[in-house]
């Protein structure tokens, strides 16, 4: 997995240059860690941390998704 890559965390394929795929960022769209990820005004190790986090939450998306079944 890579930034620059095309698969997603969770499996998925992706843009290039984009951390996540669109039904990540759809999942995730509300999650305090994609709002911090996304505001500019936060600090670079505040950014870091979520982008961590929501990488996370990428992984597991599907497993996840599949145990609320």
């Amino acid at each position: 997995m890579s930034y620059e890559g095309t698969i997603c965390p969770c499996g998925d394929k992706k843009l290039p240059d984009t951390m996540l795929c669109d039904k990540c960022e759809m999942a995730f769209a509300d999650h305090p860690s994609m709002l911090s990820y996304k505001d500019k005004s936060k600090d670079i190790e505040s950014r870091r941390f979520a982008a961590t986090t929501l990488l996370a939450l990428s992984r597991g998306r599907k497993r996840n998704q599949n145990e609320h079944r």
